[in-house]
């Protein structure tokens, strides 16, 4: 799985946002706000991966979180990607 688009995630003083690019900025309109957490994952996507490997990673920069925290909020997250058109599986 992977991003429909090419997004540039921007840090905004702790919050964060993510745009097109290239020619995706005229196929996609409009800009997704983030958290952290959501960044991360969003940024793990750019390449081709798995919820796996996207999970194991956010194990490792998150390791106050429980895997059922984590498993929780990604498959919510990719979940709503995927509703939006935004992820490709």
């Amino acid at each position: 799985m992977k991003l429909r688009y090419e997004f540039a995630i921007m840090d905004m003083g702790g919050e964060y946002a993510a745009v097109p690019v290239g020619k995706d900025a005229t196929e996609f309109h409009g800009m997704l706000k983030l958290n952290a957490v959501s960044a991360d994952i969003l940024a793990q996507l750019k390449e081709d991966t798995t919820p796996e490997k996207v999970h194991a990673y956010l194990r490792g920069k998150y390791p106050e979180s429980t895997d059922d925290e984590i498993g929780a909020n990604l498959v919510k997250f990719l979940n709503q990607l995927y509703r939006e058109g935004l992820l490709q599986i």
